[in-house]
């Protein structure tokens, strides 16, 4: 595992940690976190419920750290929800200007284990960006749709 992929793993660790102390996770946690996390997040009881079944794989009424990051290391990147990349771009978007400049987007690719270029990142970036100032939510969104 890339040192990049281990520290977004130790991020997720710490996520877990802070929905119930690192204990297996209710529904009610999981719901809590993420509306602590993602303050715009729109989705009902109904859409965290369906997420935490979906999860929940051995059907015992909590999330493990297992069942957690099985969830989040083996997700078809089709399944992810608006909210979720929402939630992704603002934890990107670390001066909070609303777009991801070049530093930022480097930190992205390496959580996600990718070991890029300066090349590979003008490469990434003028196809992101096609505008060259900064990687706005919706070009980030584009971009995501069109991979």
């Amino acid at each position: 595992m890339s040192k990049a992929a281990k520290d977004f793993e130790q991020k997720c660790k710490v996520f877990f940690n802070e929905c119930n102390g690192g204990e297996p996770v209710s529904i009610c946690d999981l719901a809590k976190c993420i509306r602590k996390a993602s303050p715009g997040f729109k989705g009902t009881d109904q859409d965290i419920a369906q997420m935490f079944l979906e999860i929940d794989t051995d059907q015992d009424k909590l999330i493990s750290w297992d069942e957690f990051t099985d969830a989040l290391f083996k997700r078809n990147p089709k399944e992810v929800t608006r909210s979720e990349l929402e939630t992704t771009f603002k934890g990107l978007d670390k001066d909070g200007s609303g777009k991801l400049d070049r530093g930022e987007v480097r930190q992205l690719a390496q959580s996600v284990g990718m070991d890029i270029s300066e090349e590979g990142l003008d490469k990434l970036l003028s196809k992101a960006d096609p505008n060259g100032d900064g990687v706005s939510y919706q070009e980030f969104l584009d971009a995501w749709a069109s991979n």
